[in-house]
């Protein structure tokens, strides 16, 4: 697509236009990815996902979830977290 600007004022409405629909677009998410943690406990991991401890430690076994273990801690990464969900989702089909 091509687009022809003749003037200054254009030019600087073009600009400013695609300047705000980045913004728009990106703000959201980097703001979210800027202000959550990056790594959860078990306990934050459950609430999040609304499952159990035992249900948790199977998608671990399993290999569904990544984890970093420091001894008997265990730890999940967000984009571990994010990497599943997206793994799993399941998108609606248009009638």
């Amino acid at each position: 697509m091509e687009t022809y600007i003749s003037t200054k004022e254009e030019l600087q409405k073009a600009i400013s236009e695609a300047v705000q629909n980045a913004v728009t677009e990106k703000l959201p998410e980097i703001i979210q990815r800027a202000t959550r943690k990056s790594y959860y406990t078990i306990d934050e991991v459950c609430q999040l996902l609304d499952v159990t401890r035992r249900h948790l430690l199977y998608l671990r076994q399993s290999g569904q979830i990544s984890y970093v273990q420091n001894g008997r801690k265990i730890y999940f990464r967000a984009s571990d977290l994010e990497k599943f969900f997206q793994d799993n989702l399941i998108e609606n089909e248009p009638a």
